[in-house]
């Protein structure tokens, strides 16, 4: 079994929001750390603490297809310990205003891309019989609110995933953590892209004026107004994670910010609710002897 105080990770999208955040706090702690970037350079030029503080760049990008051997190359040159899964991207925009082809672009980022590096790691950590497998998932794993259909699809699909994994793999000694961040002051909302046939409009059709998805899409695209409002602290976040990975958690998922523990409670609250009016008949259409 690998030292827990000297682990080797594999950090996907090291090079900004709160895989940045992982990665210094990581490293601080004494660990290796591979961040993986889309462009190495790029990296090195925005982020050069993390190989000043001993990280390397490796370049992959989980959305492409060639990924998943570029990972079996990756797992075959670094005994890797701990897997995050963290790059990603969101997609706003209402349902009826969202092509096909954006839904797609979405699910084989934030799908695919995870599970991609999840199915080419996995052979090597399962046959040492310990390591850690993180998803950097979101409030919207577990919540759909408007104009935020196709995003949440993503991450209630990759979460889905690693449930059923962390069950696959236990037997195994390799535990899985579902950590699910609220806002937090990162570049996330900087890179939010929305409909690109309705951009003429701000990024929702002439019929969702005034709706909800308006509000949506106009509130997650300014993001200076949205960082006003985001108390979300990266750094801490990235210590509550290290704590539970170092720590051998006993839970699944790790719900990050107070608004994710709000929003967490009332979907709780919103099952429950439903569970209860519809107990009765739910209870009432098993076969009768």
């Amino acid at each position: 079994m690998s030292d827990p105080l000297k682990q080797t990770w594999l950090i996907t999208g090291a090079s900004s929001g709160l895989g940045k955040s992982l990665a210094l706090e990581a490293l601080a702690k004494g660990h290796a750390v591979l961040g993986t970037t889309r462009e190495v350079q790029s990296a090195q030029q925005t982020f050069p603490e993390f190989e000043q503080n001993g990280g390397t760049w490796i370049a992959l990008d989980p959305g492409s297809i060639d990924a998943y051997d570029q990972a079996v190359q990756i797992s075959e040159n670094y005994e890797i310990d701990v897997v995050v899964n963290n790059a990603g991207y969101a997609f706003i925009g209402g349902v009826e205003d969202t092509s096909e082809d954006e839904v797609r672009a979405q699910m084989e980022v934030n799908f695919y891309g995870p599970l991609r590096i999840i199915r080419a790691l996995l052979p090597r950590i399962r046959a040492k019989r310990s390591g850690s497998i993180v998803l950097m998932s979101s409030g919207a794993g577990f919540i759909a609110r408007p104009a935020r259909g196709t995003y949440s699809a993503s991450k209630f699909a990759i979460e889905a995933i690693h449930e059923s994994l962390s069950h696959e793999v236990e037997t195994f000694g390799i535990r899985v953590l579902i950590v699910e961040p609220g806002a937090f002051r990162t570049p996330f909302s900087s890179r939010i892209i929305t409909p690109a046939q309705h951009q003429g409009n701000g990024g929702f059709s002439q019929g969702y004026q005034g709706t909800a998805v308006e509000q949506m899409v106009r509130g997650m695209s300014n993001s200076t107004e949205f960082m006003n409002l985001v108390k979300g602290d990266p750094r801490k976040a990235a210590r509550a994670i290290l704590t539970a990975v170092e720590g051998g958690h006993e839970y699944l998922r790790l719900p990050l910010g107070a608004d994710c523990v709000m929003a967490l409670e009332n979907k709780i609250g919103s099952l429950q609710r439903d569970l209860d009016l519809t107990r009765e008949m739910a209870s009432s259409t098993s076969v009768e002897d």
